[in-house]
């Protein structure tokens, strides 16, 4: 009974001791452990940076692919930044260093100790949990593609858009989809009477309208490749086909199109009945289609069909006065101007196009020519084109001035229908077949092009492109051209789909001069192309299509242009060995190919001055290209390359642009088989050389031949340890900069002489200030600055200009900017951080952008605001932590009257900007000369003082209506003021943000 009570008080007495003693060994284990514990934690976290550093180094590369980051990741990112780790490291390693400071180190305090190495453990372990999952999505992936919008907006190319879509077409398309009984309808009309600009007018009216959750348009065309339509209705579902029949990539389109609801399929331009089960869609959605004729509506079954009239008389006659001008008054013509406009029977592209070319013509003979060629017409009608258009088209043609100016458009109609066509390209075939002179430079042939092409436009025979530098061809007009080419005088033959092969076949070949092969698929060329006398021939936009004859080209001495492209990333098309019997070619273009067994054949090619080997396997640059010496352009973009020989650059003495963009920095080097790579100095003997492209491996150890390189048009320079890249733009004075630091030397030493200059800095990583770059210290005529983050907020920026005595001398630099454009700067606190500017200081400054900057509390500080004298435009959007427009550190800072800040602001634009509660802290109204005003996204901007004298200038006054009834004035009178001018526009959550021009330029 004893042991069992004595055991009952023993045993837990045992167990306090056993705690007590336990607790005591580990305390003494971490101050034993002291030393060890911070060393382990500064290798934690030198370890997490390393980790941060890769995951964002693919964070990057995952942002100019578009793609997004997962939410997890963007959150690591935030939680891991340099920044964030440095600073609880910072504190720490303080409080350390004051710990060994007791007694000078021989007494330190034994509590701290214990508190610190406790902390170091704790810290290293949390470091440690933050790594491990960075380390995770290295191998899960940081990123997904971007979802495709619901709606992708349509940049409308129509040639009458002042008439183009009329009201009525636009209300009865509207109402017709808002039916729920109808499913299926059909917009039919002769060709080029504007079926393609109301779609699309349509398309863009969708976007933030309830009606559909998706809109879908693509484009048929008059031969149908269900592969690509399936494909481009994939691509705007975010659905990856696979490469297999077109039943199975419909099977798959179907099942995806079925678990959307609400969607809205626009075809475009079909000229045949097409079944939408082969392409893959389910009867579910509703369906547009766009086609000449009224039979393929009944064929397709469509339930309601709308027809687009010709324009009425007195439309037709506003359409052709807006196109002809004032000549149309004049009584001599008058009566003949509205004989022409009854003769073009309401066709808008044929009064488009005879009164473009009419105008300011005041010679009557000229006139009635027109009326003869109408009256009595030399072409056909084509299928589906009012003859009234050939007509006028084929008018058109025959005005132009010269023979150049004629075969650079029908070379445009060489390309598949509604095809974005490269203005560099078109160059480099002017420049082969000689409709641009060369007795220049090739920018003396890019000007001339330019002009041609402005001709063309005001003809309104060519559209602006929707991709940079390019145009495009409404496809009536392709068609007339396709017409007018087939003349034996021009001896074009155009072949876009249907079948490479029957094509050849059937098409008797010998007597064409230019030809073109596009859009087929896994086709093999066996035989030989029988053209003697050939001078273009343009194979590309093809998928696998294989010249599998060596002497495919012998019969083609006198081609002076080859055009031979694969696929990207899909087809590498082989050259074949009889290229070197084309010795009379001038421009050679062998893109996405497998050269590399053949490139020394090219050096047989004396008479070639345009080489275009972008995105091909080259893997040497041999002698033989060497013997060249008339070539005026080589560009190995994105080739593939590993060798360069020696002297083989600077024999090119002619070269006036060469692009090597393809990470090839061997520079100076030895092989591993002894051969000695190319110079870099051979290229600084390239006298005549404009353009140039070109990767560095180090940039640091590699000095610069700066008169050199300023003397160059257009330079692209890449760091590629870094992905750093320095580019100057000719045509804007524009330098543009990508991850500063790397390149810093560089760039100080080609833009400090710099005049007019437009700089953009892209991902401003390490650059806490812009003030603090050397490459600005002596540039005095900077007039435009860009500065763009990423979204997902890992840029480092903290002030746009942060001035103090380390870099006061670099103020002037900002004296003469007229414009500052600031995009994703989320780490951006403020635009100006220093004393009072000196005088001068954006003095001269015309045009702020401020946009996604979600850290900036206020536009200007009140010392700022005394230096913006001459501001005329103010746009602001998406900052969602903004809080006042005018604002400082305190009230006192902000006080006075600030009625005339800002005395020459003429717009002003705010948008999303949900935190923002006062323009400025004061009630004293606003008296700037305001002209604009657009206010959209504030719900919490109660109050908006403007004085009643704004109203003598202003114009429009863009708001949400229940916004600006809620608004608090000063003087309730002056809401009666601003009434007139007040345009509805949607609430922010109902519709996309509207961007004014100025900012889309």
């Amino acid at each position: 009974m004893a042991l069992e009570i004595l055991a009952i008080v023993v045993t837990p007495i045992n167990e306090v001791v056993k705690c007590f003693f336990g607790s005591l060994k580990q305390q003494i284990r971490y101050l034993t452990s002291y030393s060890t514990n911070i060393q382990n934690l500064q290798n934690q976290v030198s370890e997490l940076q390393q980790t941060r550093q890769r995951v964002q180094t693919l964070a990057e590369a995952a942002q100019r692919n578009s793609d997004e980051l997962f939410l997890d990741v963007q959150k690591w990112l935030e939680d891991t930044t340099v920044e964030n780790v440095e600073e609880q490291q910072r504190h720490f390693i303080d409080e350390v260093n004051i710990n060994k400071k007791c007694f000078k180190g021989l007494c330190p305090d034994l509590s701290s100790r214990l508190r610190l190495s406790k902390q170091a453990v704790r810290m290293a372990k949390t470091f440690h949990t933050l790594q491990e999952k960075g380390n995770n999505f290295l191998v899960t992936g940081i990123a997904h593609p971007r979802p495709p919008p619901n709606v992708e907006l349509v940049r409308t190319t129509t040639i009458v858009e002042n008439i183009l879509p009329r009201d009525y077409l636009m209300n009865a398309l509207m109402r017709a989809l808002g039916d729920s009984n109808i499913r299926s309808i059909g917009v039919h009309g002769m060709g080029g009477i504007g079926k393609t600009t109301l779609v699309e007018k349509i398309n863009n009216e969708l976007d933030g309208h309830k009606l559909f959750n998706k809109v879908i348009m693509v484009i048929v065309s008059k031969d149908p490749d269900l592969g690509r339509i399936q494909k481009d209705i994939a691509q705007r579902l975010g659905l990856n086909l696979p490469d297999s029949s077109t039943e199975i990539r419909a099977n798959r389109l179907f099942e995806s199109l079925k678990t959307e609801e609400n969607v809205l399929i626009i075809l475009d331009d079909v000229w045949k009945k097409l079944k939408v089960e082969d392409v893959g869609v389910p009867g579910g959605c509703k369906l547009i289609v766009t086609t000449c004729m009224q039979e393929v509506c009944v064929q397709m079954k469509l339930q309601k069909i709308i027809k687009v009239e010709p324009l009425s008389e007195g439309e037709s006659w506003d359409l052709f006065e807006s196109k002809a001008g004032y000549v149309v008054t004049l009584p001599n013509l008058k009566p003949i101007a509205e004989m022409i406009v009854a003769k073009c029977k309401g066709s808008p592209l044929a009064i488009s196009v005879l009164g473009s070319v009419l105008t300011s013509v005041k010679e009557e003979f000229v006139w009635s020519d027109a009326l003869n060629v109408l009256s009595d017409p030399t072409r056909s009608g084509l299928e589906g084109i009012m003859p009234e258009v050939v007509t006028s088209l084929s008018f058109s043609f025959e005005r132009l001035e010269s023979l150049e100016i004629k075969k650079c458009f029908l070379f445009c109609c060489l390309f598949p229908e509604d095809y974005n066509i490269n203005l560099r390209d078109l160059r480099d075939y002017g420049i082969g077949e000689r409709f641009l002179k060369v007795s220049g430079t090739l920018d003396n042939a890019s000007d001339k092009l330019l002009s041609f092409i402005k001709k063309l436009k005001d003809c309104c025979l060519l559209l602006e492109g929707d991709k940079k530098n390019s145009v495009k061809m409404h496809d009536v007009v392709r068609d007339v051209a396709i017409c007018i080419g087939a003349d034996a005088e021009y001896g074009f033959l155009v072949n876009v789909g249907g079948g490479l092969i029957k094509f050849r076949e059937s098409e008797d070949l010998k007597e064409k001069k230019r030809i073109s092969f596009m859009k087929h698929s896994k086709d093999v060329l066996r035989d030989p192309l029988e053209c003697p006398q050939l001078q273009s021939l343009l194979i590309r936009v093809n998928d696998d299509i294989r010249i599998d004859q060596e002497s495919f080209f012998v019969d083609n001495k006198s081609l002076e242009v080859l055009d031979l492209r694969g696929m990207p990333r899909r087809f590498i098309m082989p050259t074949p060995q009889s290229i070197s019997c084309l010795t009379n070619l001038k421009t050679l273009h062998l893109v996405d190919c497998d050269v590399s067994d053949k490139i020394s054949l090219l050096g047989g090619l004396r008479k070639l001055e345009i080489l275009n080997l972008s995105n091909s396997i080259v893997k040497t640059l041999p002698e033989e290209i060497g013997n060249l010496v008339d070539l005026r352009s080589l560009d190995l973009n994105r080739a593939e390359l590993s060798f360069v020989a020696p002297n083989v650059i600077s024999k090119l003495s002619y070269l006036e642009e060469f692009y090597m963009n393809n990470k090839y920095t061997e520079w100076d080097t030895i092989t591993s088989g002894g051969e000695y790579n190319a110079s870099l100095k051979e290229v600084e003997l390239l006298s005549r050389l404009s353009r140039l492209t070109i990767c560095i491996k180090d940039t640091e150890t590699t000095e610069p031949n700066v008169s050199w390189l300023n003397n160059l048009k257009e330079l692209f320079i890449q760091e590629t340890n870094t992905r750093s890249y320095y580019e100057r733009d000719p045509q804007h004075q524009c330098v543009e900069l990508n991850e500063v630091n790397p390149l810093e030397y560089w760039v100080y030493k080609l833009i400090s002489s710099s005049v007019g200059l437009k700089l953009v800095l892209n991902w401003c990583f390490g650059i806490k200030n812009v003030a603090d770059l050397v490459a600005l210290r002596d540039l005095k005529q900077l007039e435009e600055l860009e500065v763009r983050g990423y979204h997902i907020g890992i840029d480092d920026i903290e002030y746009l200009i942060g001035i103090d005595e380390s870099n006061k001398d670099s103020q002037d630099s900002f004296n003469t900017l007229k414009k500052i454009t600031l995009m994703n700067l989320n780490g951006m606190k403020k635009i100006y951080h220093g004393p009072t500017p000196s005088t001068g200081f954006f003095g001269q400054l015309r045009f702020l952008h401020v946009i996604d900057c979600n850290q900036i509390k206020n536009i200007f500080s009140a010392n700022l605001l005394l230096a913006i004298k001459r501001l005329e435009y103010l746009y602001v959007r998406d900052c969602s932590s903004l809080k006042e427009i005018v604002g400082g550190e305190n009230e006192d800072e902000v006080s006075g009257d600030h009625s005339c800040l800002l005395p020459q602001l003429k717009t002003l634009e705010l948008d999303n900007l949900s935190s923002l509660t006062s323009f400025y802290k004061g009630d004293i109204p606003i008296s700037c000369p305001l002209e604009e005003i657009y206010v959209r996204g504030c719900r919490n901007l109660k109050k908006f003082p403007l004085a009643p004298q704004t109203a003598s200038h202003l114009q429009t006054f863009k708001a949400e209506t229940d916004w600006f009834n809620e608004l608090e004035w000063a003087d309730q009178s002056h809401q009666a003021i601003f009434q007139p001018f007040i345009k509805a526009i949607p609430r922010w959550n109902e519709a996309i943000p509207i961007w004014n021009e100025e900012i889309r330029n």
